[in-house]
């Protein structure tokens, strides 16, 4: 999204504001001077200019601003087209110019879908407060029988919403479905809950098309069930890149609210991008990281290597296993879950397939893997896992 883009050029801009982009020319040629050893690091031949098909990247932007500044650079930057302004060497008017560009290609290709179902209006006026913050897409869920007053009448036991929420399987048939949503990189999806879950007509939708390198967004309204059974419910249904957590919001709430939820959650994605593998046999199982000083630390010490646990079962609701040294704490009470990664006193790393109930460090979670296909992953007895960082 273009948000998350501009977050990753703040760098850029900073280097900007600090030698001269916009600025007169005598501070660029004192900025200028006071890199020349970095200019000098490539051949005249070497300074390529700027070609009409090379799409540049935020790691153009990167190395370009690196250059410039004399920092050390893995990458050969030899041939690469930086010369934007045609005068033979590289400068900040070319790191302005290839930022101006890299934001106009995101701009031009949108790469969220704001999908929603939307029966009496509630959601509808949150999914459009989220299209206007984000410019993203849309796309309308639509019954081919469209649902009634009655359709949706709680009190009725027989009516339509009560016997499909009643029968997880039913499907109902959506008219005029989205052709492909491969374009889009993330979806937020938007419903009201129904009887404490989302309506079967999202199960039709999901079921529908391939969210396995998608990044989905649940956002739901009620007056007061929350979102964690249908969240759960997604997450089981189908393959999921990446759910990130979502919100319910009352019929009350405002675009400010919606605000709210959405600059955090671009907190969150940033946060999401660092993955944990861990693979079991055969089997590879991948969990998001919480956002804590110990799974911090625990990336940094599987980006030195990769750390393979014996684990032992434990009360026939967790498998735990030493690691090769401690972690820091962030204990808190907990109910645990199945597939939530446990730190305990620090040194022992715990794969929890049941419940249970202490004082300890949440990890992580594994992702879009059900209780029963965990069990029979983890087996009976001892185990030995592999952990490292999904790639």
């Amino acid at each position: 999204m273009k948000e998350l883009i501009g977050a990753l050029l703040i760098a850029g801009t900073l280097l900007s504001t600090t030698i001269g982009c916009g600025n007169d020319s005598n501070q660029t040629s004192t900025q200028s001077e006071s890199n020349s050893a970095a200019f000098t690091k490539l051949s005249a031949d070497a300074v390529s200019s700027a070609t009409p098909d090379y799409k540049y990247t935020i790691q153009d932007v990167i190395n370009l601003q690196d250059f410039l500044l004399g920092r050390p650079i893995e990458e050969d930057l030899s041939g690469k087209p930086y010369d934007l302004t045609g005068n033979g060497r590289w400068n900040v008017f070319d790191l302005c110019l290839m930022k101006r560009m890299v934001f106009k290609q995101h701009e031009n290709n949108n790469d969220a879908l704001v999908v929603y179902f939307s029966r009496t209006g509630n959601t509808e006026k949150i999914a459009e407060y989220l299209i206007e913050l984000t410019d993203a897409d849309s796309y309308v869920i639509e019954a081919a029988v469209p649902y009634s007053d009655a359709d949706i009448k709680y009190q009725d036991d027989s009516c339509r919403a009560n016997k499909e929420q009643n029968d997880k399987t039913v499907r109902p048939e959506i008219t005029n479905p989205i052709d492909s949503i491969d374009s889009y990189d993330t979806i937020f999806l938007g419903y009201p809950i129904w009887w404490g879950q989302e309506p079967r007509i999202i199960d039709t939708f999901l079921e529908s098309y391939d969210f396995s390198d998608k990044t989905v967004i649940p956002f739901c309204t009620s007056a007061s069930s929350g979102i964690a059974a249908s969240e759960k419910n997604i997450s089981e249904l189908v393959p999921i890149g990446n759910q990130l957590e979502g919100r319910r919001f009352p019929a009350s709430a405002t675009k400010e609210d919606v605000k709210a939820w959405y600059d955090t959650l671009l907190l969150e994605q940033d946060k999401a991008e660092t993955k944990l593998l861990i693979s079991v046999g055969d089997t590879e199982l991948t969990a998001t990281l919480a956002d804590n000083s110990s799974a911090q630390v625990l990336v940094e010490l599987l980006k030195q290597s990769d750390i393979t646990i014996d684990m032992s079962d434990y009360s026939n609701f967790e498998k735990v296993g030493e690691l090769p040294e401690s972690l820091p704490t962030n204990d808190e009470q907990i109910d645990t879950d199945y597939g939530d990664l446990i730190l305990y006193l620090g040194h022992r790393f715990v794969i929890y397939y049941d419940k249970n109930s202490w004082n300890f460090t949440k990890l992580g979670h594994i992702d879009n893997v059900t209780q029963d296909e965990l069990k029979a992953i983890l087996g009976e007895g001892n185990v030995t896992v592999t952990l490292s960082l999904k790639q």
